[in-house]
């Protein structure tokens, strides 16, 4: 291995693969945090639901209405974020982001510098297979987001078709 490889295996794991890789746990990280909120949330609005509609019942305070309007209200607003956590798909993120980074982990493992001491066209060649691996970690990720927003289209053409019939 000479010194040129030997830079440029450096500065491409550490500004390529390890910047993109950091990327992908931060966007993971978020979207499952973003995800467990929602979910967390709309729980927690249908257990107030609950102990509101039971309070209406019982007339608590004499505020009948405001029980009953609270009982219809909170699992509207539940269903809600229910639907806006679906509409970003935060846990369909994550998985991407989350499978990306394995997959960098993975090639991580074939980089040349964790090979023990090799031959110049052997460092080299198992050089270009690192690269290649980690550019088709790249290429499979941005191809899944296509996958993704594929799956919106449908969605959004069906919302389209609606309005106009209304």
């Amino acid at each position: 291995m000479n010194n040129r490889d030997a830079r440029f295996l450096a500065l491409y794991r550490a500004h390529r693969h390890e910047d993109q890789r950091n990327f992908y746990e931060q966007r993971r990280a978020e979207c499952d945090a973003a995800h467990e909120q929602g979910v967390d949330l709309s729980a927690w609005l249908m257990v107030g639901s609950t102990a509101v509609a039971a309070l209406a019942v019982g007339n608590v305070g004499g505020f009948h209405e405001v029980w009953a309007v609270l009982a219809v209200a909170l699992p509207a607003l539940s269903s809600a974020l229910a639907a806006y956590d679906k509409l970003y798909m935060f846990d369909q993120q994550a998985k991407l982001y989350r499978d990306a980074a394995v997959a960098l982990q993975r090639a991580r493992a074939d980089a040349p510098d964790l090979r023990g001491p090799l031959a110049e066209v052997e460092y080299r060649q198992v050089l270009g297979a690192y690269v290649h691996e980690v550019e088709g970690v790249f290429r499979r990720e941005q191809g899944q987001w296509g996958q993704l927003i594929s799956e919106l289209q449908p969605v959004a053409a069906e919302a389209s078709q609606a309005q106009q019939q209304d």
